[in-house]
């Protein structure tokens, strides 16, 4: 078994390299917007809110969490 390890040990890496890549690029940040979306609307409930407001909120809630500059 460590005979294995040793030989591959560039493919682990290069799993867990791409792994990370997408666990950072892709699942985080749709996580992210999931979260912040079901927010607003947490908050929006029983208020007439507009369109603007809405994505004001929006807008913030990513940027807080370092998607949106």
């Amino acid at each position: 078994m460590k005979e294995k390890i040793k030989k591959y040990w560039w493919v682990i890496i290069i799993v867990v390299v791409i792994s990370s890549a997408f666990y950072w690029y892709e699942w985080r940040p749709s996580q992210i917007r999931k979260e912040c979306v079901q927010q607003i609307l947490e908050s929006a409930k029983g208020k007439n809110l507009s369109a603007y407001e809405l994505q004001t909120g929006l807008d913030f809630c990513l940027t807080r969490h370092g998607l949106e500059k």
